[in-house]
């Protein structure tokens, strides 16, 4: 009787070390190696996202809403911990919002033969206090609204070699999102302009209230995408 109690004890904690063994090890978002946190407020997290061809992310959880901006043409499998692997064909310039109202475990493989880059801005601000608060208008008719729900907006611009905006104030904050490289003049009402050479990628936290001009003074068009906050 002993000896087969012992027995199924045994097969019970091979069992449980078997299940232990299969079960990944999950990572916050931000100790994930191919999550580059490139800016951090009380409101957002900003993530340079780069996996190149046949690589795999570790598993990792998010914990909040959030929205992407792709930088590159790729081809990932997005396998949550508890569903189906989904294949993902993704577009330079796309943006897409993923909503967490619980926490969502999951990795991404790259399937494709380009490398996937992506702009990711974790919204750090509760769903709840969003709603509890007015959202300011911004104007947008020089921007094209490529997505807007009650948590962000994103507007879309792309300036032509030569082209400029004219002096404008951004009513709500926000994170700007550079899709390509080119060359900006930045003018501000009281300061001298500035030129500044930027790559693709590159970001800028937009304080509400901030008043400037862009004028593209390089040789290519360049497309950039401002996500404002609610």
């Amino acid at each position: 009787m002993l000896q087969r109690v012992a027995e199924v004890l045994c097969l019970c904690c091979v069992a449980l070390s078997n299940a232990n063994a299969s079960a990944p090890s999950v990572v916050p978002i931000e100790q994930e190696p191919a999550h580059r946190l490139m800016l951090q407020n009380e409101k957002v997290r900003v993530f340079d996202v780069w996996l190149p061809p046949g690589a795999d992310s570790l598993w990792h959880v998010h914990r909040h809403d959030g929205i992407s901006v792709r930088l590159t043409d790729a081809t990932v499998a997005d396998q949550p911990q508890d569903g189906q692997a989904e294949t993902l064909h993704l577009r330079l310039g796309a943006v897409a919002f993923g909503a967490t109202p619980t926490p969502r475990t999951h990795c991404v493989r790259n399937v494709g033969d380009t490398a996937f880059r992506n702009i990711y801005i974790e919204l750090l601000t509760d769903d709840d206090a969003v709603k509890s608060r007015p959202g300011a208008a911004a104007d947008a008719t020089d921007r094209r609204v490529d997505f807007e729900n009650d948590r962000v907006r994103a507007l879309r611009r792309i300036l032509a070699p030569g082209e400029s905006t004219a002096m404008h104030t951004h009513a709500s904050s926000g994170v700007a999102v550079l899709v390509n490289a080119g060359r900006l003049e930045i003018s501000y009402p009281e300061d001298a302009a500035r030129t500044v050479d930027v790559t693709a990628g590159a970001v800028q936290w937009i304080q509400s209230g901030t008043t400037h001009a862009l004028k593209n003074v390089g040789v290519a068009p360049i497309e950039m995408v401002d996500v404002e906050l609610k």
